[in-house]
């Protein structure tokens, strides 16, 4: 089940906000590794090693993620793990 469809994973954290793009990671949520993204009509989810998407996402905001990702990929795993172990998580400065 999808964390947004089920009341156990309604915490999540806001870790980043880029260009109006809200990037954010669920506690407990299912694996492999991603973050959640929202922005405008996108809303989708992106693996953070191996960049699989789900959900509606136009290229100019993955092109966008993808360069977040790159720059923050040790610091959103390290993230990951905090959350799946229900761990507050900060953003990412």
């Amino acid at each position: 089940m999808h964390p947004q469809n089920n009341k156990t994973f309604k915490r999540m954290g806001s870790i980043f906000i880029i260009q109006g793009i809200l990037i954010y990671i669920y506690a407990f949520d299912h694996n492999p590794p991603h973050i959640h993204v929202r922005s405008g009509t996108d809303n989708f989810s992106i693996t953070i090693q191996d960049r699989i998407i789900e959900g509606k996402a136009r290229s100019k905001t993955v092109k966008i993620i993808n360069d977040f990702i790159d720059e923050h990929e040790d610091e959103l795993m390290e993230l990951w793990g905090r959350a799946q172990r229900g761990e507050k998580i900060t953003k990412i400065r």
